[in-house]
Order: structure tokens, then C-alpha cells, then sequence
């Protein structure tokens, strides 16, 4: 009788209670933390747990925060896959993000999702159908249509004096 192969698939790794540190130049910029990750055998990263990103400014204080239900981390990719009630929240510009599924490019310095997407400020709500912005959600642009409330400044407007004359007097 012929030998059975089983060629195992699962995690080659467990992690609790992870907590990771990205540096640029010695300081600290973000945190990551989660309650689990597996570690695949392709060098993937499962978090199925909740996933927490803050973002640090140079003063070392948390002013950016980022959560989800769980997330992934793709190597081949380069990037990390935030899944489930995902809100992104930058104290700065006291704005915040609610989608199902953001990708995080640490390389890009980048978050972007084709999901629907909503972002609320003190005087705006607007949905839309995928955005781009800096990864610490300071600045954001919408890739597809966007509907909702947001507010519009006054523009006061000058005659041109310069091209205007007189009508009659020729």
C-alpha cells in the first residue's frame, strides 16, 4: 500500500499578544498591535483578531488611528489588508473614515480601498465609492462618485473694472 502524503497548509507560527514598531530615522512612527497573528508558510500574516495602527507625529504623540476587525499582511504585496468595521480617525484634522476593507502600503506611505467608503469632519459627511490618502488619513482624495453634505466656502467675486466702459459714451 502506497504512503499517504499530507503536505500541511496551516500557520508555522502563533503569535499573541503582537505589538510592532515601524522606525524611520530612530523614531518611532507607528504601532500595530493585535490580539493574534498566524504566520503562513508563505510568509503571510493572518490577524484574525482586531487590528490597531497608530500613527505617531514627531513630538512622539498618537494623533492618527486606524481599526479593524481583523486584517492580513500580503509579503508578496508588500501591504497590510484591514477587514471588518474598519474606522480610521486623525485627531489633527478631526476627521474620521468608516469602510469594510482598507489597504495599508507602509512603503507608499498610502491607505486606498474600491469599497464604499464614508468620511465624516466637523462640517462634511461624505460617501463614495473608493479613496486614496496619505496613510495617516491627513489627506484623502475619492477615486469613484461621491454624494453627501459638505460645505462650500462663499466666493466674493469683483467686476473687472479694467475691460468695463461706460455704455454712451463712445
Amino acid at each position: 500500500m502506497p504512503e499517504e502524503q499530507f503536505i500541511y497548509l496551516g500557520p508555522v507560527m502563533s503569535v499573541d499578544d503582537l505589538n510592532v514598531t515601524f522606525t524611520d530615522s530612530g523614531r518611532v512612527k507607528v504601532k500595530m498591535s493585535t490580539a493574534k497573528q498566524l504566520k503562513m508558510q508563505n510568509e503571510d500574516e493572518i490577524y484574525p483578531k482586531a487590528v490597531y495602527v497608530n500613527f505617531i507625529n514627531d513630538d512622539a504623540v498618537e494623533y492618527s488611528s486606524l481599526r479593524g476587525d481583523s486584517g492580513k499582511y500580503i509579503k508578496k504585496e508588500n501591504h497590510y489588508l484591514i477587514q471588518g468595521n474598519v474606522f480610521f480617525y486623525n485627531r489633527e484634522q478631526q476627521q474620521s473614515l468608516s469602510t469594510n476593507e482598507l489597504i495599508w502600503d507602509p512603503n507608499k506611505k498610502i491607505v486606498y480601498t474600491n469599497k464604499k467608503v464614508q468620511v465624516n469632519s466637523p462640517s462634511d459627511q461624505i460617501v463614495g465609492n473608493g479613496m486614496e490618502a496619505t496613510e495617516d488619513f491627513g489627506e484623502y482624495k475619492f477615486i469613484g462618485g461621491i454624494s453627501g453634505f459638505f460645505q462650500v466656502d462663499s466666493l466674493i467675486t469683483q467686476p473687472d473694472t479694467a475691460q468695463s466702459r461706460v455704455l454712451g459714451k463712445d
